[in-house]
């Protein structure tokens, strides 16, 4: 008997899943995404409703990892793998942020308002965009877990009053 299988293209990402160590691993994106145009995106998986994600670990095997669990995913290759928000942000406000953890651990970076106008104030983006939020650090771009999130400081605002 045969298994049908729909090709997918593999994504390289590093997730922190605490209180482990960042992990490399790779998730499979579809050809066709389920609520916009084009390919699935990293951010579709992760926002999806199911609670438990299949990936493959370093070693190519696979995992069912709790995306409640996750803090962040960095996202390789973005510009190609994340291109709808990278399409989304071309001229939308920016805002440089600080994401402070539980833990004492901070991510500091960029996040553009892809919100719809009248919705572009910082608390508006994490509000309407959870529950990954795209943040461009310097290193990489990441997919936030809000959920892991004990506060956000603004650090360089253009998006408007928080």
């Amino acid at each position: 008997m045969e298994t049908y299988q729909v090709p997918k293209e593999r994504a390289k990402i590093v997730l922190l899943v605490p209180p482990y160590e960042a992990m490399d691993a790779a998730v499979f994106l579809s050809p066709y995404a389920e609520h916009h145009r084009g390919q699935e995106t990293v951010a579709d998986l992760f926002r999806a409703s199911a609670p438990f994600l299949p990936i493959h670990d370093a070693d190519g095997r696979p995992v069912l990892v709790r995306k409640k669990g996750v803090r962040w995913v960095k996202v390789t290759d973005a510009e190609h793998v994340e291109w709808v928000y990278f399409e989304l942000k071309a001229g939308a406000p920016r805002t440089t942020i600080r994401m402070e953890f539980d833990d004492g651990t901070a991510l500091v970076g960029d996040i553009y308002a892809t919100t719809p106008a009248g919705h572009q104030r910082v608390s508006d983006v994490v509000n309407l965009t959870g529950p990954f939020l795209h943040v461009e650090a310097k290193d990489a771009v990441y997919l936030v877990n809000l959920g892991h999130v004990s506060a956000i400081r603004i650090v360089e605002e253009t998006l408007g009053h928080a």
